[in-house]
């Protein structure tokens, strides 16, 4: 019963960490923090 339990917490922490690798890489992908500058110029400021 304990075995059961490690692998279903430890399995779960994993397919956690595999979503939000996904997540993240999708977003790194679609934000692309890059084209901020072309899109949008930095004002000149004194």
């Amino acid at each position: 019963m304990m075995g059961l339990m490690f692998t279903t917490v430890i399995g779960y922490a994993i397919v956690l960490l595999i979503a939000a690798l996904f997540t993240m890489h999708y977003l790194g992908k679609a934000l692309n923090s890059s084209d901020a500058e072309t899109i949008d110029p930095k004002p000149e400021t004194k």
